[in-house]
């Protein structure tokens, strides 16, 4: 994780790794406000050694729940549920539950106003061949507090590293902020070229999931020694991960 002077950031792999020797299960859930984007994805931690290939498990009871109205979500494959029966709306606070194995895990998250992506755009003069950066640009709103999480494409695969940003230094401003790209997914890592297609989505996220991705950047311990712990999850219940109501906005350029 590193501190600048304008933002907090963190470009980090999403994996939950097992810190104790206690097997935990990963809850990682989403609701957007686009139509069919509300799903739950199920599995249990790994050992350090093992690779980061998604297994995951069946036979769950997961539930959306909003004003009283309870959604059931389809298990369209082992560890995946999905339905495109609900969208979510700004404003409104969803509540995610997950029955597995006589358990019960629980998370709730409020989907912020949406603030608009104004742009997206690079220099020539930040292409590089094994990492290019590019620039989202918005304007903050002032009268609340505002947390972002970017996630990143290269040819509309999605990769390992993301940005997380808070408005704590910059409140009411028009902010341009840079996003770096590696070009590393779960099945490829090469070089850039010129015509490669970038691609950012912008979430406007809650104080709960800024906190989770914040503490993930530090879910492997630091460079001092420190012991390593797992990031600060907002589903209760003993599991891993997170829930996460949020809006979408997309972007994409061509490097030139």
């Amino acid at each position: 994780m590193l501190f600048s002077t304008l933002f907090w950031s963190c470009e980090k792999v999403i994996e939950l790794k097992r810190i104790d020797n206690e097997e935990r299960y990963v809850i990682e859930g989403t609701i957007t406000n686009e139509p069919g984007a509300c799903s739950v994805l199920l599995s249990k931690t790994k050992n350090f050694k093992d690779d980061n290939d998604f297994i995951g498990i069946g036979g769950a009871v997961v539930k959306i729940t909003n004003n009283g109205v309870v959604v059931t979500l389809s298990e369209s494959s082992p560890g995946v549920y999905k339905t495109n029966t609900i969208n979510g709306t700004p404003g409104q606070t969803y509540m995610m539950t997950v029955n597995v194995d006589g358990k019960t895990f629980t998370a709730s998250s409020t989907m912020p106003e949406n603030v608009p992506f104004d742009d997206f755009y690079m220099k020539a003069s930040d292409f590089g061949k094994s990492r290019t950066t590019a620039y989202v640009k918005y304007k903050d709103p002032l009268e609340r507090q505002n947390y972002y999480w970017f996630q990143l494409f290269v040819n509309d695969k999605k990769q390992r590293n993301f940005s997380v940003m808070n408005d704590e230094f910059t409140p009411g401003q028009e902010v341009n902020s840079t996003v770096s790209f590696q070009n590393e997914t779960d099945d490829l890592s090469r070089d850039f070229k010129k015509g490669d297609k970038l691609g950012v989505e912008m979430h406007s996220i809650d104080a709960s999931a800024y906190l989770y991705l914040h503490s993930l950047g530090n879910a492997e311990g630091s460079d001092n020694g420190a012991s390593p712990a797992n990031p600060i999850s907002n589903v209760t219940g003993g599991a891993l991960g997170f829930f996460s109501a949020h809006t979408v906005q997309k972007r994409t350029l061509v490097i030139p």
